[in-house]
């Protein structure tokens, strides 16, 4: 299992077409990516202009898959256009995913 994480930065002006993109970009994942588990985005409760990310893939293979399809192309070119930041983006294996 491939676990990725990670925090989106936004401004108030862009937050709402981020929002819709990101919304859009998982709706699409989950419905037409295989290996796909689990596919989350959050707004932090304390500050609405990061968004948090958190992926869960079934391999590299698959995780390296959805990078090449097109329905990544609009959440690239929305981050070209706002040149978005990100903080803390890590991607690690997890031999094990469960309940605690």
């Amino acid at each position: 299992m491939i676990v990725i994480s990670g925090i989106i930065i936004v401004t108030n002006e862009i937050r709402e077409e981020c929002l819709a993109c990101l919304r859009e970009l998982k709706n699409v994942t989950m419905a037409q990516d295989e290996g796909v588990v689990a596919y989350r985005i959050g707004q932090d409760i304390e500050d609405p202009n990061q968004i948090h990310i958190y992926e869960e893939w079934e391999s590299t293979e698959a995780l390296k898959a959805h990078g090449q399809k097109p329905h990544m192309d609009a959440f690239r070119d929305l981050r070209k256009k706002h040149n978005l930041q990100t903080s803390g983006f890590s991607r690690w294996r997890a031999e094990e995913l469960g309940q605690f």
